[in-house]
């Protein structure tokens, strides 16, 4: 199914933009930050949802949530936010839950196997409470970027390790690190996928069909790899989101 997402939404009052996303989507990938943490939307969902053919994923907090980090306590609060939000979506009744990974920051920089470390850590934690919840978590591959982690398929597969955790396939990021081939071998890992686009250098959200990576042959293997999960459309707001559903779904057909 393909579903809409952008971290636009979350700074927008919740029913109203659900009643927009309604109108296009069927699946919304929701951010739970700013306008919409687990305390501010659950009761909307609760009151509200069944009036829509929507059906909802979850993307974890992204602010300030580093389950790699090497201080312990911070790592501790992390988990327990992630944790947090698998048992909000196993009260909605919510299947998918895509986090992002860990990130240097501040004196990790100087011990980076340690924050590897502590990601593993947090991960199997996760993993743990995850399948309490009857809830799939997808990591997400990171961009290039000086306080990134998990950019490439093997570190993925390093944090994972021991765990029931699966990918979230994101081609932009993958873009701009060079790994969307390599990515792309783990078909049989992905558990979500983000579909937005760019020209290599940043990650600029752009519509999946403005960018150096090509869509085209990433959509062919996903779907010979036999994936049939959310396809996801990442985008800087509703309008290019509905273009891009445009040019996938006739790819799709």
């Amino acid at each position: 199914m393909i579903g809409v997402a952008s971290p636009s939404f979350c700074f927008q009052n919740f029913s109203r933009t659900l009643e927009e996303i309604s109108r296009q989507f069927k699946l919304w990938e929701v951010l739970v930050e700013v306008e919409h943490t687990i305390e501010k939307v659950e009761p909307v969902m609760a009151e509200e949802a069944h009036s829509y053919d929507v059906r909802f994923q979850v993307h974890g907090p992204m602010s300030d949530v580093n389950i790699g980090s090497v201080y312990e306590r911070m790592r501790l609060v992390a988990v327990d936010e992630i944790v947090r939000t698998a048992e909000f979506c196993r009260r909605q009744n919510i299947q998918v839950l895509t986090i992002h990974p860990g990130f240097f920051q501040g004196i990790a920089f100087l011990d980076r196997p340690s924050v590897v470390s502590q990601m593993k850590k947090s991960l199997k934690e996760i993993s743990v409470a995850a399948a309490e919840s009857s809830v799939t978590v997808a990591l997400e591959n990171m961009p290039k970027g000086i306080n990134a982690t998990c950019t490439t398929a093997s570190e993925l597969l390093e944090v994972i390790e021991g765990t029931e955790v699966g990918f979230c396939f994101d081609m932009g990021h993958a873009n701009t690190a060079g790994q969307v081939d390599t990515l792309l071998e783990h078909i049989d890992m992905f558990r979500n996928v983000h579909l937005h686009n760019n020209d290599g250098s940043w990650d600029q959200h752009d519509r999946i069909d403005h960018g150096s990576a090509d869509l085209p042959s990433i959509m062919a293997s996903v779907v010979r790899g036999g994936y049939d999960g959310s396809l996801i459309i990442e985008s800087a707001d509703l309008d290019s989101a509905v273009s891009s559903k445009r040019v996938l779904a006739a790819l799709l057909e």
